[in-house]
């Protein structure tokens, strides 16, 4: 049976995503109730009501450094003509007070001390001087000032906290300040297995063909989230006995097992098998993108479930399907808002089936993010996703829609895209915004911008004439204008002992070279243009004679690391990243690097504040080496089709 004949058998009815969610919500979680120390319960959903078993405060105290009077004694006190007290002794606090306040008289008194016998308010010390054995009262004061009665906080029998609360530092306060030191909590809790032979643990040597394994961890997070508690078993390879084993220990030890890989129909994806011989699948396969390849099964009664390996996809079905699971088994809702209401930035084409698309939301906005279920960076840029329907083929900008939460996420202020710089990083530290910064090339910050999707573009694109202008022309591009930004050296990279000087030198000599549409590239290209015609030749034979031309990475630190490590001669990037990595930097232009920001919100906040930032001192003498500004920073070029 070949994959194709496979897939068809193993996926023969996917279940619709309404199915799905009807067979995982009326599946069956049974928590745990274990009563913990006060110190280990924070983020624990609390299993019981809670009552006071004593008044908080539990006496009349103080809440002022003064005196303890008779408030009918200070009446007459005014700042010209202050009221005598006889000073008979002090309280204080933790001390029990073993004077009585009668007429006339005052007691010196801390803050949280008891209330004496007799007194009915408290002057501030400030209200107060001294003159001998008495004290002169400036201020009168009323019944009960500066005194908190015993249970004015917490009465003895109240109920302080409900069942299904989440326990945060709040909470904590109020058990501590009842004096309770052990809480009835609820434990659900959630193995989370790894599989598949191309993962490696973070933190360990990334051999070739190998991947860190991220879902352990996002998924525990998400678990976390959820106030459930994470159990990660680590990584199984691709084997079906050792898959079995460590699926029977998480049996064992959890409430639900939640697994990532090997759901699919394609050689080495047994876990559908495994639940088939353990327990019962209630489903395999889920007609929604991303995330087909989910099995849901019961064994001994207890979920299994079995997540796409992709990390977008797995995240997705987590958040869409496991996540509601956990929060209605636990009772509780969720500690922060899963969905809000968005506007579609820009168009947003669907591919005619059900689809769970990631969205990055700035501003009440949504953009496209999806790089493809299995691209990691897509986790990182999303703040959460749409649902869009089998019907739908296109999103219209404008529309109103749903977006459910990765997390409750910080919002973010600006939105760059375009060419990798540490200029842009060092603008979010000093701004103090948070900045979304994906950098795919100056190119593609230029399209980004035409397409209304981002807020600025960092370009840095050679022309003939003017720097990124010829660009922009080219494109049309009617709806942002160009704020100059500084100029970078931008030259050869090489390691310390090659004997490489110049551009003419790389002839012959392994490239390593950025990806196509980055401005870097753009200026090698005209750089190499110049020096084939110094050569006679055209531009097109002198590549060919260029080991590794065709080669692309997308940021100036990998083409670095790819020099240290050996794999290319000679690079071409820009000096603070080669000095970071101890190579040899050789200058070779000096180019500019500028910000098309969209019209539309020139006048937002947080523009000014990035244009007041760029053009400051502070900006200047901070900026790594190779890196500076010009008279031209900040400058507002408005008409950049002309």
């Amino acid at each position: 049976m070949n994959l194709l004949e496979r897939e068809q058998k193993e996926f023969r009815e996917l279940t619709t995503s309404k199915e799905a969610r009807k067979i995982i919500k009326n599946i069956k979680i049974n928590y745990r109730i274990e009563t913990l120390l006060l110190e280990h319960v924070n983020g624990c959903i609390l299993a019981e009501d809670v009552f006071s078993l004593i008044d908080v405060p539990a006496f009349d105290r103080s809440v002022k450094d003064g005196f303890a009077v008779r408030a009918q004694d200070t009446y007459n006190a005014t700042e010209a003509e202050p009221v005598t007290l006889m000073k008979i002794g002090s309280i204080a606090a933790g001390r029990v007070p073993g004077l009585v306040l009668g007429p006339g008289e005052a007691i010196e008194i801390a803050t949280g001390a008891p209330i004496p016998d007799g007194a009915d308010a408290i002057v501030m010390v400030e209200h107060t001087s001294a003159e001998a054995d008495n004290i002169l009262v400036r201020r009168a004061v009323y019944i009960n000032e500066n005194i908190m009665r015993a249970g004015a906080d917490i009465m003895k029998g109240e109920r302080v906290l409900r069942k299904n609360v989440r326990i945060g530092p709040r909470e904590i306060g109020v058990l501590a300040s009842t004096g309770i030191s052990k809480v009835p909590v609820k434990q659900l809790k959630v193995g989370i297995i790894s599989t598949g032979d191309e993962l490696v643990q973070p933190g360990s040597q990334l051999d070739a063909c190998k991947v860190y394994d991220a879902n352990s961890y996002a998924i525990a997070a998400s678990v976390e989230e959820c106030g459930a508690i994470p159990i990660i078993y680590g990584i199984v390879k691709d084997d079906e006995r050792a898959m079995s084993d460590i699926i029977d220990r998480a049996l064992h030890e959890c409430s639900i097992v939640l697994t990532s890989g090997s759901t699919s129909a394609g050689v080495g994806d047994v876990m559908y098998k495994i639940i088939d011989e353990k327990g019962k699948t209630l489903l395999h396969g889920i007609s929604i993108k991303p995330g087909k390849p989910v099995v849901v099964g019961i064994v001994d009664d207890i979920p299994v479930i079995g997540l796409p390996g992709n990390p977008t996809s797995a995240l997705s079905i987590f958040n869409e399907f496991i996540a509601p699971l956990i929060y209605d088994s636990l009772e509780v809702d969720p500690p922060f808002r899963t969905r809000v209401q968005a506007i579609v930035g820009t168009g947003i084409r669907s591919e005619g089936r059900k689809e769970l698309f990631p969205v990055g939301l700035i501003r009440g906005r949504v953009y496209p993010t999806d790089k493809t279920s299995g691209a990691i960076t897509t986790l990182a840029e999303a703040d959460g996703i749409i649902e869009i329907s089998e019907e739908t083929e296109y999103l219209e900008p404008g529309k109103s829609v749903d977006v459910t939460l990765f997390g409750n996420i910080s919002p973010v202020d600006i939105m760059v895209v375009g060419g990798q710089c540490p200029g842009i990083d060092l603008l979010e530290d000093l701004t103090g915004m948070n900045f979304r910064v994906i950098s795919m090339g100056s190119s593609r910050g230029l399209s980004a911008i035409a397409g209304s999707i981002a807020d600025i573009a960092g370009i840095n694109l050679a022309g003939k004439r003017d720097y990124n202008l010829e660009a922009i022309r080219s494109m049309d591009i009617r709806n942002a204008v160009l704020v100059k930004g500084y100029r970078r050296e931008q030259g050869l990279i090489v390691r310390p002992e090659s004997n490489i000087k110049d551009l003419e030198n790389v002839i012959g000599k392994k490239l390593v070279n950025r990806n196509r549409g980055s401005g870097t590239r753009v200026l090698l290209d005209e750089l190499l243009e110049d020096l084939a015609v110094k050569k006679n030749t055209t531009r097109a034979e002198l590549v060919k004679m260029i080991p590794g031309y065709s080669s692309g990475l997308r940021t100036h630190r990998s083409v670095c690391e790819a020099v240290s490590n050996g794999k290319a001669e000679v690079g071409f990037g820009i000096r603070p990243f080669a000095e970071t990595m101890g190579l040899k930097f050789i200058p070779v232009a000096v180019e500019d690097f500028d910000f098309l920001i969209n019209k539309e919100i020139m006048d937002l906040p947080q523009i000014r504040k990035l244009l007041a930032t760029l053009r400051s001192h502070d900006f200047s003498t901070k900026l790594p080496s190779g890196i500076f500004t010009y008279e031209r920073t900040g400058e507002v070029v408005e008409n950049i089709l002309l």
